[in-house]
């Protein structure tokens, strides 16, 4: 009797779970999403809110979040580790179902990816890609960076053989500024770097590339200065931007020592936002950027969680948003 009382039991267990399973919708394995009753609530935890990048993101997130009736709210890390930490668990408390982030320190990626899991928060980074703690790439919104990086070095590379930069007697550099705690700015930098070395005669020796603790203009400053005024032998330089911050911090530098003309010189930033315009408003003509679109990247990010949250479809595990170069002409059809 007790044999067929456990059997009975074990059956109406199995059936309930049965029951249960297929009620349920398949979700992706990258991310459980948890159930919900009411709006959609996401997060976004930015390294650095009141950069002129993250605030056109944060603007385009929060754009996409009122079109689709999605609860939003933005956090900033402000290049600390612990804000970003404190965030997330202030995000976390607030009952989110998803969360989008630029993170301040990608090393620590795989220890909020976990938590996002464990929460059952639905996870997908901007800018700066992280892996989970399976090793796994966590579904991300960027750019394309070694192909940024060519378009900007084809642009540069044009430039100076247009100004007779490596005519008899110049010496020619180019200088690269890189933060290599942010692992997807060096494929920009070899972007640059491959499109320059095929277009002109510039040789692997002639990249100088130094490091900055976070690629931010105040940073870089004194780390262009410092490997600027080592090669004084330079006659002509280029400076190839991970962002605007970098390829401004050189130029800053160079025009303050004021030994080289600036027809001599060339610095191609990347991201098109208000140092860039200031540049082109006083008519720089070294000076070119790459346009992105952090607006797009921010509104793609909420569609793509949000329809995940929702109906269960699967995040795409890249999604790239290209640029165009902006130059002195075309600068104002470019940057909105």
């Amino acid at each position: 009797m007790k044999k067929i009382l456990v059997i009975a039991v074990s059956l109406l267990v199995f059936m309930a779970v049965f029951s249960w399973a297929g009620g349920q919708k398949a979700q992706p394995a990258s991310a459980g999403a948890k159930s919900r009753s009411g709006p959609v609530k996401i997060a976004y935890i930015s390294k650095m809110l009141t950069n002129p990048w993250f605030v056109t993101e944060d603007q385009g997130l929060k754009d996409a979040a009122a079109k689709l009736g999605v609860q939003y709210f933005s956090l900033d890390a402000n290049l600390s580790d612990e804000a970003f930490d404190q965030a997330l668990d202030a995000a976390l408390a607030q009952g989110i179902h998803g969360l989008a982030m630029t993170i301040t320190n990608q090393g620590n990626g795989p220890s909020v990816a976990m938590r996002c899991r464990e929460k059952g928060v639905a996870l997908i980074t901007l800018d700066d890609n992280v892996v989970d703690e399976n090793g796994a790439p966590v579904p991300h919104v960027g750019l394309p960076t070694k192909e940024v990086g060519m378009l900007g070095g084809e642009a540069l590379a044009k430039l100076a053989n247009e100004r007779g930069f490596f005519s008899a007697g110049n010496v020619v550099k180019v200088l690269q500024l890189d933060a290599p705690n942010v692992t997807v700015l060096a494929p920009r930098l070899e972007g640059y770097k491959e499109a320059l070395m095929k277009n002109t005669p510039l040789k692997d020796a002639d990249f100088i590339r130094a490091d900055t603790p976070d690629a931010m203009l105040e940073n870089s400053l004194p780390v262009a200065q410092a490997t600027i005024q080592a090669h004084p032998e330079v006659t002509h330089w280029i400076v190839t931007g991970v962002n605007d911050d970098t390829a401004i911090a050189g130029m800053k530098v160079i025009e303050e020592a004021g030994r080289i003309p600036a027809k001599n010189t060339l610095y191609c930033g990347l991201g098109g936002y208000s140092m860039s315009v200031e540049e082109f408003q006083k008519g720089n003509s070294s000076y070119i950027t790459i346009v992105l679109d952090p607006y797009t990247e921010g509104y793609r990010a909420i569609e793509i969680l949000n329809d995940y949250i929702v109906n269960g479809t699967p995040m795409p595990m890249q999604t790239l948003i290209n640029g165009n170069i902006a130059t002195l002409d075309n600068w104002q059809t470019l940057i909105k």
